[in-house]
């Protein structure tokens, strides 16, 4: 595969299914529990009783693979979770939320019932399609690429997260958590990339990116 073939997930963000995302959760939020979680919590896709549906409502959830603990990336408001892989395929990827969350639960019995009943067809097939454009990504959007292409791409992605996460994240720990990269490796980067002033980097926090680079994909 050529790895410049494959969209990068800031960009892919602007062809999110937002009517049909808000179509599903306005017939799922009659049946869900609405709940309110801090920064930092897990959130679980099923419980004693089966599998659950989670949409979010509010705020910035980060998904890593579970066998890895690598960070795959960050999704936004709205989203819904849960619904996109069969029954016989376990989930694969964990939920943390990075900000304080408004999360809504149903199970996933439930959410697909209506799914039935209300005719959503179109609506869940357009959404899998973008889940799977998504998870395509996910999967593939650093194969083949150097080391310094990596990182642009993460601190690309990183100064397309809102503000109020930006600045609280630290950028090393970011390319850390979402590639196999070494600290040692990713800190000369940046220093490389600060240094020709392709980036600026205040107290490890991302505060901008040049045009050139930005606009280098």
């Amino acid at each position: 595969m050529n790895p410049k073939a494959v969209m990068p997930i800031h960009t892919l963000t602007r062809f999110k299914p937002f009517t049909q995302i808000e179509r599903l959760t306005r017939h799922f939020l009659p049946l869900a529990d609405i709940k309110h979680f801090s920064a930092h919590r897990i959130l679980h896709l099923e419980n004693t009783s089966g599998r659950l549906c989670l949409i979010l409502l509010e705020g910035l959830i980060d998904i890593s693979r579970i066998d890895d603990g690598i960070l795959k990336g960050t999704i936004k408001a709205p989203f819904v979770a849960g619904i996109s892989h069969p029954d016989y395929m376990a989930n694969t990827f964990r939920l943390m939320t990075a900000t304080k969350v408004k999360v809504a639960i149903l199970p996933y019995k439930e959410a697909m019932a209506i799914i039935r009943g209300k005719s959503l067809w179109e609506d869940y097939s357009n959404y899998l399609l973008y889940i799977m454009g998504l998870q395509a990504t996910l999967s593939n959007h650093s194969i083949g690429l150097r080391a310094q292409d990596i990182i642009r791409d993460c601190l690309i992605d990183l100064m397309n997260e809102s503000e109020q996460y930006r600045l609280k994240t630290n950028a090393c720990k970011y390319i850390m958590e979402k590639t196999a990269l070494s600290r040692s490796g990713v800190m000369g980067i940046l220093a490389k990339m600060k240094k020709e002033k392709s980036i600026g980097i205040e107290r490890g926090v991302l505060i901008f990116i040049n045009d050139a680079m930005a606009s280098s994909d």
